[in-house]
């Protein structure tokens, strides 16, 4: 026999290789090359992008993009209860950052506890989220979802003004000024609340909430602006320079006037002494100011005849009074100033 040439065997005839075996052969070998590539890269995926902290990874780059809807169709991501869906948008969501995987550990009942560490508008935080197995994908490649939901309740009341600021923002309380209004997050979630209009302003309170199903309380205190006190100031210093202009002992719809015994000879002569100043508290009513009673000076200068002897002399001096304001917002952005007080 000649390597490389014909076969002989048996009875002397030439035989040459089946070609259709040889055919079968190099296929069955390119077959068993595709499953064995084909089975390292299911492997491969099932370590890494269809891992538990590849799950989780994916979840939380969605935030990290703000892309909400995707956030929320991750499996396992539910909302409970009543609470508003308002800080469900991208507008609403902080910067999350340095996402790293911190490890993962194997939890009760076939569960994957997966920890991972990141940074929250620049301030260091870490979550653990509980996983559980799904229906594999194309019956190859591991699936997942949340055990518990990566959502949280954050609670907001907001004092003396039905409106707030979360993040970039402007939202009315779904119950209104001095009570709680619940809202759906994201978990992990930060969000900068306060408020900053024309009239009023809050300090900004960072909240950090990073536990899933977790539930947090805010407040936001909102105060009378230094814009708010000079339109009230410039109010009040207008009314009583119309007073002034009343040359008769009381003023109408003023809070100064005077009481003479004697005639009174001449106009009467009003000028503001010292106007009050300004400050502008809450109200007893959710959504109302107030001024409290404020003192200031008039000052009066008018001529009177004794009843007495009619002797003649002049009236000129100071008349003190107080005022105070109640203030409210209508709704359709008007301010009004009304209730003077005074005497």
């Amino acid at each position: 026999m000649v390597i490389g040439g014909p076969m002989v065997i048996g009875d002397g005839v030439e035989r040459r290789p089946d070609p259709i075996r040889r055919w079968a052969i190099r296929w069955g070998i390119v077959v068993t090359l595709i499953l064995l590539a084909f089975a390292g890269t299911v492997v491969g995926l099932n370590a890494s992008l269809y891992s538990a902290d590849g799950f989780v990874r994916s979840y939380l780059s969605a935030l990290a993009r703000h892309d909400v809807d995707a956030a929320l169709q991750t499996p396992g991501v539910t909302l409970a209860g009543p609470a508003s869906r308002e800080l469900l948008t991208a507008d609403a969501l902080g910067e999350l950052t340095e996402i790293e995987h911190v490890g993962s550990t194997a939890g009760v009942g076939g569960t994957t506890v997966v920890e991972f560490s990141f940074e929250l508008d620049g301030t260091p935080g870490s979550t653990s989220f509980a996983v559980t197995p799904a229906s594999a994908r194309l019956g190859f490649f591991d699936s997942w979802a949340f055990e518990t939901s990566p959502t949280g309740i954050l609670e907001v009341v907001p004092q003396h003004n039905s409106e707030f600021d979360a993040n970039e923002l402007t939202l009315e309380a779904t119950n209104g000024a001095a009570a709680a209004s619940a809202y759906h997050v994201l978990t992990p979630g930060v969000f900068a609340l306060g408020h900053d209009s024309e009239l009023l302003t809050a300090d900004a309170e960072r909240l950090i909430v990073l536990e899933p199903g977790s539930m947090a309380l805010a407040t936001v205190n909102s105060r009378a602006n230094e814009e708010f006190v000079d339109l009230v100031q410039g109010e009040l210093d207008a009314l009583l320079d119309g007073c002034a202009t009343q040359s008769v002992l009381q003023p109408t719809g003023c809070p100064f006037g005077e009481r003479i015994a004697n005639r009174v000879e001449g106009v009467p002569e009003w000028t503001i002494a010292s106007y009050p100043v300004v400050t502008i508290l809450p109200g007893d009513t959710p959504g109302t100011w107030r001024v409290p009673e404020t003192a200031g000076t008039a000052h009066l200068v008018v001529g009177v005849q004794s009843l007495f002897d009619g002797t003649r002399s002049t009236f000129d001096d100071d008349v003190p009074f107080t005022i105070g304001y109640l203030i409210t917002f209508p709704g359709d952005g008007r301010v009004v100033i009304d209730a003077v007080t005074g005497g």
